[in-house]
C-alpha cells in the first residue's frame, strides 16, 4: 500500500500533513520525526525549513524502485510506533493514524521524500498556460 502526502512545517517547528480522503487535518509528525524531515529538506534544499515550506512524502509497504530511505520497525505502543531510519541513523515515531491507514503496522516502510517548491510550480502553471494559449491563437491552429 501506498500513501502520498504533503507535510507542511509550522511555526512551532513541527511538520504536520492533511489527508482529505480520510478528513484529516493538521496530523503532526512528531516525537523526533520532525527532525528528520528537517534534515532532509536541508539536505534536499541546502536551506533550513521555515514555517509554510513543504514536502513531499511517499511511504510504501512494499519495495519501490525509487526512494530515499527505509524505515524497520524497532517497536509499538499504544500511542504509536518506532521505526529506524536506515540513512539518517534515527528513530522516527509514527502514529497510530499511519497504521490504522496501512491497515497494520508494517516491517518496513520505504520512502521518498521531494521539497516543493511553490515558485517552480507555479512558473511551470504559467509557462505551460502561456504555450497552450500561444498554439492555440497563432498560425499553427489557423489551418483547423
Amino acid at each position: 500500500m501506498d500513501l502520498d502526502i504533503v507535510a507542511y512545517k509550522l511555526e512551532d517547528d513541527l511538520w504536520a500533513f492533511d489527508y482529505e480522503p480520510n478528513d484529516t487535518i493538521e496530523e503532526l509528525l512528531c516525537n523526533g520525526t520532525e527532525e528528520v524531515i528537517d534534515s532532509y529538506y536541508y539536505f534536499s534544499t541546502g536551506k533550513d525549513a521555515v514555517a509554510g515550506d513543504r514536502m513531499r512524502i511517499y511511504l510504501s509497504d512494499k519495495e519501490p524502485e525509487d526512494y530515499d530511505t527505509y524505515l524497520t520497525f524497532q517497536d509499538s505502543d499504544d500511542d504509536g510506533s518506532t521505526y529506524m531510519d536506515e540513512v539518517m541513523c534515527a528513530k522516527v515515531w509514527l502514529c497510530n493514524w499511519l497504521q490504522g491507514y496501512f491497515g497494520y503496522v508494517p516491517d518496513e516502510i520505504w520512502v521518498r521524500v521531494d521539497p516543493v517548491n511553490d515558485g517552480l510550480e507555479a512558473f511551470n502553471k504559467r509557462t505551460k498556460s502561456a504555450i497552450q494559449n500561444f498554439f492555440s491563437t497563432t498560425v499553427f491552429n489557423k489551418g483547423k
